[in-house]
């Protein structure tokens, strides 16, 4: 679905296997092609819709479409795509996910319209001892403005409120967020030659979407090393010559 911006459609359904109210789906074109591999569909009829009338087959294809998509895998970053940091043996590599076809690629919606922005991030030790970073935090600041990371909980709101979807599988929602689990950086205990990669998630001013990187710092901070001392890790995610 690369860089494609599919119209919205409203459609009211009801059903025990679904938030009720109205979905608004952007991908009716590829809804069909799609069921194979986002759900279980005898299972998904059986629970979704067994008072439903036939003629209400036509939106149960929209449904997977209402919840966030994630990447089933993280993917690998070109060297030449990243922004670097170290200090004290902890290396940082960073990509904010600018384009509008990239969102399409890895989540199946421009985010930033929305006002959320997306950034692959991976940790490495490169010391002798290990770090921990179960009580460190990510924070994205832009201009005068800082944003602490999102939560799952926060990511899946901010897309239903901001795509004002009132209706979705609840067994997609489920699926969608295990992934993010194993998409999304998460923190804890990080061993000598190890690291942790995923994706964090921001919360910008929708009209500063267009290049909202360019002004944008990254921070790290309560990063505790083997000594038991504590640091703060920055990145400027602007390319020197964009």
């Amino acid at each position: 679905m690369t860089g494609r911006r599919p119209p919205a459609s409203a459609i009211p359904v009801a059903g025990s296997g679904l938030r009720s109210g109205t979905m608004r789906c952007r991908c009716l074109d590829s809804a069909i092609a799609r069921m194979g591999h986002h759900m279980d569909v005898p299972d998904f009829l059986t629970r979704c819709f067994r008072t439903v009338p036939v003629v209400a087959v036509a939106a149960m294809t929209l449904v997977s479409c209402a919840t966030l998509q994630m990447p089933r895998e993280i993917p690998e970053v070109a060297p030449q795509e990243l922004r670097r940091a170290a200090v004290d043996g902890i290396e940082v590599d960073v990509k904010a996910i600018e384009s509008e076809d990239e969102y399409w690629q890895l989540f199946e919606e421009y985010l930033p319209r929305i006002g959320m922005v997306a950034v692959w991030a991976e940790v490495r030790n490169s010391g002798d001892a290990p770090i921990r970073l179960n009580r460190s935090a990510w924070s994205l600041q832009i201009g005068g403005r800082t944003s602490a990371a999102m939560s799952a909980d926060q990511v899946f709101e901010r897309y239903y409120e901001g795509l004002q979807v009132r209706m979705y599988s609840v067994e997609a929602d489920r699926k969608a967020r295990l992934r993010m689990e194993h998409t999304a950086w998460q923190p804890g205990r990080l061993a000598p030659a190890s690291r942790q990669t995923g994706y964090l998630f921001f919360r910008i001013d929708p009209e500063m979407a267009p290049g909202w990187a360019r002004q944008a710092i990254l921070q790290l901070r309560n990063i505790r090393l083997g000594s038991g001392a504590k640091t703060t890790l920055k990145i400027v995610l602007a390319h020197a010559n964009p």
